[in-house]
């Protein structure tokens, strides 16, 4: 796990020594251990280096193959090296001089080319410069679990592992994008291909882009796809206990130490109740909270006490305070995210990155195994919507959105009934698309500016209603992949943004790609057989037979969030007053800065709920200030 940077003149103008340095800076969070430029006329490469494999010089990067033709500059883990590396040795004769999984890259696009990423297992970012070619590739894994963002043009092509990276190089300037608002103020995020400012996107998942002095060509290597073929409840249970035990076994090579991050879910109980009968024993971190509707400390002693793992109960509420850590997390996501949960990750991340460098995580389970309990709602709308006029169904959701007030309880059944009538509420046949909205319609339509104005009435999700369109009968298909493709880059960018501020590496094995393939060939009937039974139905079944307690194993998913509406009016209370209110006018000429500050007001009073709404512009208040800052090393 590091950063990485690079420049790319396509003009032949020589790279900036100096402009490479500077982005490198930029991201010393990511690789505190070790930092190194490697410049070969319109080519400068940048590497900030996490050491986790091969802990010697012998990892260092940007790395060359021995002919010294290709460079490498590389973010990630590839769980299949060893297998790569010797049919490089076999078949090819390459002579390998570490044991470090970036050495293969190099000689891979020698023997492959860019057949080489579909043989990738693991999750990559990865700049690569072939000298003889004059061709800079960069590519990203499948799912998107490490980000890259580029900007380009006729002349150059910079890239960078996060937005300030690209700042730094000094040939940028952040302007917002007024589409890309839109979309982030509904979804939390600018989803996978744009970013929040104007001339910087992102490299989609699974997808490489190579360029040359004058040509481009873009490639998507892989997708997830639903093409059910396992519709035995027995056959998919065993099948997902023999791929997972495969791949968290692939995933525990580390030569620093490694640890689980544990909630009371079902996804991480599979991890750590698999590396138990694996006989394996690394120890396990949960976050406790006294809101206890957010606590899950109990469960996660139970899994503890099955796998016969030790667990450690960090306070989610610790750490520094409370506004000193927001403003961390907006710099670490330069604005342009707005998780909920990423507070309570940011200080678990802290805490955890005392004892160990490297952690499992659980994400992706709900995504790919129908966790979520929208996937009931989904299947709901799709009957009712017929029958219930759109006028109707958001009177009664900007009536329920109004009766929560102040209820600071976790997704309280009032908050719950206004996301799903104001999803009916809206034009079109998708309202899955609508149940995370966070600045919904109505709201838009108050708070919206002259920059933003023509934008409040139309559709936010363009590329979210792209991947739902795909041609699937069951309704439950479509919100799956489009979920996996649009949803699920909010969770990874939190989860890289706020463990990388702590130079945590974090791995996801539900998220590899044997286990994200496998998903797909599971009917749909056993992920989630809502009414007939639980979501994430098969991975209970194997929770259970791995000796996860049926009172856990058939629980209500709760989440990793913290109680941001409670938060707001109390801890964060000074900071939100400061960029919601006396410090408003920052957010003009895209949005009102009279009605954000009304709409802070009415939360603040208890009037309405608006933490919600509110949260993503904060965050980016916090940023357009200049407040965004990390907290001391």
């Amino acid at each position: 796990m590091c950063g990485i940077a690079g420049i790319f003149h396509r003009d032949g103008r020589p790279a900036d020594s100096r402009a490479v340095a500077a982005m490198s800076a930029a991201l010393v969070h990511r690789g505190p251990d070790g930092e190194s430029t490697w410049l070969d006329g319109p080519v400068g490469l940048a590497h900030r280096r996490l050491a986790i494999r091969d802990l010697s010089d012998g990892g260092r990067q940007p790395m060359l193959d021995a002919s010294e033709r290709i460079v490498v500059t590389y973010n990630g883990e590839i769980y299949n090296d060893r297998e790569l590396r010797s049919e490089l040795e076999r078949s090819f004769g390459v002579r390998f001089r570490s044991t470090c999984d970036t050495e293969i890259l190099p000689y891979a696009y020698l023997a492959w080319g860019e057949a080489m990423f579909e043989r990738l297992e693991g999750f990559f970012a990865i700049g690569l410069w072939d000298r003889k070619e004059g061709r800079l590739i960069l590519a990203r894994d499948g799912i998107g679990i490490k980000p890259l963002y580029y900007s380009e043009s006729s002349s150059r092509v910079l890239f960078a592992s996060e937005i300030k990276g690209l700042m730094a190089s000094g040939d940028l300037a952040a302007r917002i994008d007024p589409v890309s608002l839109h979309g982030y103020l509904a979804a939390g995020h600018p989803g996978t291909r744009q970013s929040l400012y104007q001339d910087i996107k992102q490299l989609p998942p699974g997808t490489m882009i190579a360029f040359t002095g004058g040509e481009r060509a873009e490639r998507r290597f892989w997708r997830p796809v639903r093409a059910p073929t396992i519709r035995d409840l027995d056959e998919a249970v065993a099948r997902l206990q023999s791929t997972i035990e495969t791949v968290v076994k692939s995933q525990m090579v580390s030569d620093v130490p490694l640890a689980v991050l544990q909630s009371g879910g079902i996804d991480s109980s599979l991890i750590s109740l698999t590396l138990g009968r694996l006989g394996l024993k690394p120890p396990l971190f949960t976050a406790g909270f006294t809101e206890k509707s957010h606590d899950e400390t109990a469960v996660a002693r139970q899994i503890a006490a099955t796998a016969g793992l030790p667990l450690h109960v960090i306070d989610g509420e610790a750490g520094e305070g409370a506004e000193t850590a927001l403003r961390a997390v907006a710099y670490h996501f330069d604005g342009q995210c707005a998780d909920t949960g990423a507070l309570g990750f940011y200080h678990l991340a802290g805490a955890v990155r005392k004892h160990c460098t490297v952690v499992l995580s659980g994400d992706g389970g709900d995504e790919f195994f129908g966790g979520y309990e929208t996937y009931a709602a989904t299947m709901i709308a799709e009957r009712v919507r017929h029958v219930v006029p759109r006028h109707i169904a958001g009177l009664t959701g900007r009536i329920a959105y109004a009766s929560v007030r102040g209820n600071e309880k976790r997704l309280p059944a009032a908050a719950q009934l206004a996301r799903f009538a104001l999803g009916l509420g809206e034009a079109g046949n998708s309202p899955h698309l609508q149940w995370r909205r966070l600045v919904p319609r109505f709201l838009a339509e108050k708070i919206y500016d002259g920059g933003m104005a023509d934008l409040a009435s139309t559709d936010p999700f363009a590329e979210y209603a792209e991947y739902y369109a795909e041609p699937h009968a069951n309704v439950l298909d479509r919100a799956l992949i489009a979920d996996q493709r649009f949803h699920l880059q909010s969770v990874l960018a939190k989860v890289d943004a706020m463990s990388m501020a702590h130079s945590l590496e974090v791995r996801v094995p539900i998220l590899d790609r044997r286990i994200m393939d496998l998903a797909g060939t599971i009917d749909s009937s056993l992920l989630n057989p809502w009414p007939k039974g639980a979501p994430k139905y098969v991975l209970r079944k194997l929770a259970e037979r791995l000796g996860m307690p049926s009172g856990a194993a058939w629980s209500r998913k709760r989440g990793f969030n913290v109680p941001i509406a409670q938060l707001m009016r109390s801890r964060l209370r000074s900071i939100c007053d400061r960029v919601l209110n006396q410090e408003a006018d920052v957010f003009a000429p895209f949005l009102k800065p009279d009605a954000v500050r009304q709409l802070w007001k009415d939360h603040l009073e208890r009037r309405n709920d608006n933490a919600f709404a509110l949260w993503p512009i904060l965050t980016l208040g916090i940023w357009l200030l200049g407040l965004a800052c990390p907290a001391p090393r």
